[in-house]
């Protein structure tokens, strides 16, 4: 393990740094691509061109120590902390349900969703718009695909919203990423609620992923368990945060909402993307080196943890014209914030089609909200996912 230290004082696993890390990236891109932190002892990339390189090369950067930095995730067999071919194995289960073909068939479930939840906002005139509109989407959507009941798409939303967050506010003062004290509690529900549902499964399978896992061979009712929670937290709590963020963001530039009320096609040719790179609700992921080698000048040694930053990659002026200005018409639509490569996000055209359906009707049905207080959504500290704690907006009932 090499020595190397920067000259500025940066603590990667402090959920504090993510509150407001942008003139942070902007040093490190432009000074320390390649960073050390001391305090967490594992390098960091940030240039768009090194995140993505790290994520094509899963044979040196591997995956199979964990997702998450300072955690031993061997034991947990999800696919996110697999290699190839285990990974490929795990994932090609479900891989057909995420397809563009099969999410096209999904259009209209999504479409009927978001008018329900409308229909409860938009008599209204005020509401907090994370609980009443960019929670909901995504925890039923991906709790009906999982196989839960409909009538139980709160506690998937508990679920998954606690779990990311909790799991990223823990103090950087103690034992680096120390499991939150609520967090064995929340798992213990899901745990106890999905055991059931995947027994049920068993005895009578139906056409939902937690069918398809019950009835593969040689899986436990464990890794089952794993892979239900994987996606259920990636295929809500980051799509909530993207919804939720762009309704405020689209509020403080009225340019950029009255341009997508005039031409609504944005949305599905370049608009979701762009919102997407601009949100990046996934902060960071870990890799593991698996041979010695030098870049930027800087020794990493086999055994090494990486943090791959990235909504520093995606706001990298190498790979983006003007990347901190929100522009729904912007033409390079390439950017990391579903990761690249073997382990690129399975639900990624799940999120997409939910953005995109949900931006469609929020600017049809309520096209002239605005924040009640600009002032006063607030992020989260966290080191995972970066969202709002709320966002009240008014606008003309209807």
């Amino acid at each position: 393990m090499t020595t190397v230290a920067a000259d500025r004082r940066i603590n990667v696993l402090d959920p504090a740094f993510y509150v407001d890390p942008w003139e942070s990236y902007r040093w490190l891109r432009d000074e320390a691509p390649v960073f050390w932190d001391p305090v967490q002892r594992v390098w960091v990339f940030s240039r768009f061109a090194d995140v993505m390189a790290a994520e094509k090369n899963d044979v040196l950067y591997s995956s199979f120590n964990g997702s998450r930095p300072h955690i031993d995730q061997r034991l947990d067999e999800s696919m996110i902390n697999l290699d190839e071919p285990d990974h490929h194995a795990a994932r090609v289960i479900v891989a057909p349900q995420f397809t563009p073909r099969a999410m096209r068939n999904h259009e209209q479930q999504v479409r009927n969703v978001v008018t329900e939840i409308l229909d409860a906002v938009t008599p209204l005139g005020e509401c907090e718009a994370i609980e009443a509109i960019a929670s909901r989407l995504p925890a039923i959507m991906i709790g009906d695909l999982l196989g839960y009941p409909r009538s139980d798409w709160e506690k998937v939303r508990i679920w998954s919203e606690q779990i990311m967050l909790l799991a990223g506010q823990t103090s950087p003062s103690g034992p680096p990423h120390t499991a939150h004290p609520e967090i064995p509690g929340l798992i213990r529900d899901f745990s106890e609620a999905t055991t059931e549902l995947i027994n049920a499964r068993r005895v009578e399978p139906r056409d939902d992923l937690l069918s398809l896992w019950a009835h593969r061979q040689g899986w436990t009712t464990k890794r089952v368990l794993e892979e239900a929670l994987l996606l259920l937290d990636g295929g809500a709590e980051t799509t909530r945060t993207v919804i939720g963020s762009m309704i405020r963001e689209l509020a403080l530039n009225p340019a950029q909402r009255d341009l997508l009320r005039e031409k609504p096609e944005l949305l599905s040719s370049k608009a979701t993307e762009e919102f997407i790179r601009w949100v990046s609700p996934v902060l960071n992921m870990s890799r593991t080196a698996t041979a010695d080698h030098e870049l930027h000048g800087q020794q990493i040694k086999a055994g090494d943890e990486i943090l791959l930053l990235y909504p520093a990659a995606n706001r990298d002026p190498r790979a983006f014209t003007d990347p901190d200005t929100l522009d729904v018409g912007r033409t390079s639509l390439r950017h990391l914030a579903f990761g690249f490569g073997t382990h690129v996000c399975l639900g990624a055209n799940l999120a997409r089609l939910e953005i995109r359906v949900m931006f469609e009707e929020l600017l049809r049905r309520i096209p002239d909200w605005e924040l009640v207080d600009p002032d006063e959504p607030k992020i989260l500290p966290a080191t995972f996912t970066r969202a709002y704690d709320r966002i009240r907006i008014r606008f003309t009932p209807s």
